[in-house]
């Protein structure tokens, strides 16, 4: 077993400070979601599926900030400081706002805010295996951390009391001294051949896609059909991130990527079925734990077969947050006309499909090693 003490230490940081405080600020956001949903609901008077649409519009501007700014922009600090005032404006609009119209528009701002800074942080972690680790571990264990207090937060106010935390959070980052390193990487005249490559971005986007539609209303379900306080609820949370903080620190074996995804999907159908606290809290910290252990063996694949290391990364993130975009609004479609029942139908079978895809490809590549096209080339 693992303590809380243990996970924090866990993270030794290479990468710049500012960097580290302005993604843990959006992993904050994002972890805030799910329990923001029933007080939305009722503040404004919308369905549960209604008020998931804020998670649409804040993934739609994250997804449109980080196709834009790979393409168009330059790693710069001034970036980083007018992405830190966005995101504060747009937190504290959504604090002040009576109209649930407005709240999406500011979502969707936040979304781009949040885009930004997570290109700045990843483009610059990309440079260090140390930094890379740093920050890709900084999300869950901001969410291990968060969790339980955004759930006491909702319950001792409501969600605008979330929205101005979330305001303050987007500040520290833009008076923290950081310097970055330089451009963006040269144009190419083709991409790679591998068409395997295609095989594992869309089996990415299914996996966001299908997990985040019944994740993002996994607070719910804790509550209603679980019967949980929104701080037990929590607690999920908290282990769903601290299960994935612990794979961070872990090398999964080469080919066993599918096996994690069948699990993730196997935990899907338990979260949305079972009324059993325990099981719902095991489920999600397996998702947790198997989520993390599978993702960066696929997008480690990706590379690998790429010309050039970061050619697909780019397009990996945009893919994965593309499917963050279509998974809340499936999700929230399903609820209108199903139950929670047949969101965990709807996220188990996506998962397995993408199980499916990586699992065909990793047989393909042993079976066809001389198609690996040739590293450097340009």
């Amino acid at each position: 077993m693992f303590s809380p003490s243990r996970l924090v230490l866990s993270v030794r940081p290479r990468a710049t400070p500012a960097l580290l405080v302005a993604a843990a600020s959006i992993a904050l956001h994002f972890a805030a979601t799910p329990f923001l949903l029933p007080a939305i609901s009722e503040r404004y008077g919308v369905a549960l599926g209604t008020a998931g649409f804020i998670s649409v519009a804040q993934v739609g501007g994250f997804t449109v900030a980080n196709l834009v700014a790979g393409r168009r922009l330059r790693p710069r600090r001034a970036i980083l400081v007018a992405s830190a005032a966005v995101g504060f404006v747009a937190n504290a609009a959504s604090a002040a706002t009576a109209g649930f119209p407005f709240l999406l528009a500011m979502r969707a701002a936040a979304g781009v805010a949040a885009g930004m800074i997570t290109w700045l942080a990843w483009t610059e972690a990309m440079r260090d295996v140390h930094a890379l680790r740093d920050v890709a571990g900084v999300g869950p264990l901001t969410a291990f951390i968060g969790s339980p207090v955004v759930a006491w937060m909702v319950t001792v106010g409501d969600e605008r009391i979330v929205f101005a935390a979330l305001a303050l959070s987007s500040l520290p980052a833009a008076f923290m001294p950081t310097t970055f390193a330089g451009g963006a990487l040269p144009p190419r005249r083709r991409m790679s051949p591998s068409r395997s490559n295609v095989f594992l971005l869309v089996a990415l986007g299914i996996l966001t896609g299908a997990g985040s539609s019944l994740f993002i209303f996994a607070a719910s379900i804790g509550q209603e059909r679980v019967e949980l306080a929104p701080v037990a609820v929590s607690l999920a949370f908290s282990l769903n991130a601290a299960a994935g903080l612990l794979a961070t620190r872990r090398v999964a074996r080469d080919g066993s990527a599918p096996i994690w995804l069948g699990l993730i999907a196997a935990c899907a159908s338990v979260v949305a079925t079972s009324g059993n606290p325990i099981a719902f809290y095991a489920a999600m910290a397996l998702w947790g734990f198997a989520f993390w252990m599978a993702v960066p063996l696929v997008l480690s694949h990706v590379a690998q077969w790429s010309l050039v290391p970061e050619e697909r990364t780019g397009d990996a993130q945009a893919i994965m947050a593309l499917g963050r975009v279509v998974g809340p609004a499936a999700g929230a479609a399903l609820l209108g006309v199903g139950s929670f029942e047949a969101v965990g139908i709807g996220a188990a079978s996506g998962l397995a499909v993408s199980a499916a895809l990586v699992g065909a490809v990793d047989r393909y590549r042993v079976r066809n090693p001389e198609r690996r096209p040739v590293m450097g080339e340009s």
